[in-house]
């Protein structure tokens, strides 16, 4: 790899995301609801004044400790709309699906629970990742967004983000069906606006392009000033709109 290149792509993504891991899409963990009666004791919660369940909480027999939770959706109870895991021994929520609309799975920290990363998966097929966003871990919001490619496996762009301004920072195109970065981008603010976008490539090329604010004379600024003070005089007449 390339001096410029490697400069602009090294520690920019030391692990550019955590694909699922053996079991992770076990979500409903079917062993744990047919040995409910055995291990585990199970609450029913149904909606008032109706017969529907709204949701279902699995509590550990000898602990007390609550394991998971069913929600359930509000007019068919037998459409499961979303489940939250927590930890067996510390109660803690750990993970959190849900299947409104689409497939979306997030795991959230242990000890602080805050939020890790949220999987979402393909609104036509559940089993292809579609974007995983990871949270930061003091602001708990996003600070990068990987974004796959239909095959739900290869990364096609992800997305740094400024968890303060909540702004795109820098951009990595991979390769397309590799894990190779082809380039990246990265972009300068300055007053809320972008002043300059800078690419870096494999062929060790750069491209810089540097947007301009325009100058505002103190006549200009004058004039529309006067402008919204009379906007607000009563004898409004159409001279007055008149820079």
């Amino acid at each position: 790899m390339n001096s410029t290149f490697s400069v602009a792509v090294k520690n920019t993504i030391p692990q550019y995301c955590v694909l699922p891991q053996s079991g992770f899409l076990d979500l409903l963990n079917k062993d744990l609801i047919s040995n409910a009666g055995e291990k585990y004791r199970k609450e029913i919660i149904y909606r008032r004044n109706s017969s529907r369940i709204e949701r279902i909480h699995f509590f550990d027999k000898e602990t007390g400790v609550r394991i998971k939770t069913n929600y359930y959706d509000y007019f068919d109870d037998n459409k499961l709309k979303s489940v939250d895991e927590y930890d067996e021994k510390t109660g803690e929520k750990v993970r959190s699906t849900n299947y409104t609309l689409y497939k979306s799975v997030t795991e959230y920290n242990k000890k602080s629970g805050k939020k890790l990363k949220t999987v979402n998966y393909s609104l036509r097929d559940e089993n292809k990742i579609a974007s995983i966003h990871e949270y930061h871990s003091i602001y708990d919001k996003v600070s990068r967004i990987s974004i796959f490619r239909p095959d739900g496996k290869s990364i096609s762009m992800v997305k740094e983000i400024n968890p303060l301004t909540d702004r795109v920072e820098q951009c990595i195109n991979y390769k397309k069906d590799s894990n190779v970065i082809s380039s990246v981008s990265r972009y300068e603010f300055q007053n809320n606006k972008m002043v300059k976008t800078t690419c870096y490539y494999r062929d060790n090329t750069e491209s810089v392009r540097e947007f301009k604010t325009p100058v505002i004379s103190d006549i200009e600024k004058a004039k529309t000033a006067k402008l919204i003070d009379n906007l607000f005089k009563k004898n409004l007449n159409f001279k007055m709109l008149q820079l």
